[in-house]
């Protein structure tokens, strides 16, 4: 390890690849296998840019440290978001499932796990699962922030299913949380306005486009609006 450690730190990664691999081959119960594992993930993705070799790495270190609670939602993090990357929703799934199962996973991490998971299900329009999903993530004890983003997925996932009652309620909660991020807020806003627009409430959208038009991302996005709501009354 400490030959892996040097040559690493002096940018030989080839053979710090190669001692890593002959550490873990030699010494199935070594005190730095949890390094070296590290190690061998971060030169693989990182500076071979070879991110099939670095999943293959992930699930073979969750084999060994999924017992361990801090260790296996890192892999798990790490091993989710690749999938995901390279659009593999399935693998995702079950790795955002397998997270959200960890032992005394906080609150604010496993809230994230369930909108990652409720995304891939509304992706595919499987929106009666992901509201599931959301419905449970709104149970978890996270932050108020956290259960916010949740509602806000939750508004989503109505406005696809074209209940835009319901997505304006939910837009209205989350304007309400006081613990509800500022962004988060001018999002809600645009979609409470867009729920009341296509209920026929034009100018309750207008009033709501305009409230948000200094807070949402995209203030001409906001303004376009604005100018077609303008020109249908």
């Amino acid at each position: 390890m400490a030959d892996a450690r040097k040559a690493a730190g002096e940018r030989r990664y080839g053979e710090a690849e190669k001692l890593l691999e002959r550490y873990l081959r030699l010494n199935p119960e070594g005190e730095e296998r949890w390094e070296a594992w590290q190690r061998l993930v971060q030169i693989t993705q990182d500076v071979r840019g070879d991110e099939k070799a670095a999943m293959e790495l992930l699930e073979a270190m969750y084999l060994e440290f999924g017992m361990d609670g801090d260790k296996a939602r890192e892999v798990l993090v790490r091993l989710g978001g690749l999938l995901e990357t390279a659009r593999r929703w399935d693998r995702a799934a079950d790795v955002w499932r397998k997270l959200m199962e960890v032992p005394e996973l906080p609150g604010d991490e496993n809230a994230r796990a369930h909108r990652r998971l409720a995304r891939i299900h509304a992706s595919r329009r499987e929106f009666g699962i992901a509201e599931d999903v959301l419905q449970q993530c709104l149970q978890l004890k996270a932050t108020e922030a956290r259960r916010a983003e949740c509602l806000y997925d939750l508004a989503d996932v109505q406005m696809s299913m074209e209940h835009f009652a319901r997505g304006a309620d939910l837009a209205r909660q989350i304007l309400a949380m006081p613990g509800a991020d500022k962004e988060l807020k001018a999002l809600a806003g645009f979609l409470l306005g867009d729920a009341l627009e296509q209920q026929g409430k034009t100018g309750e959208a207008l009033a709501v486009f305009e409230s948000v038009r200094e807070t949402y991302p995209n203030e001409m996005v906001v303004d376009t609006r604005i100018r077609q709501l303008r020109k249908g009354r």
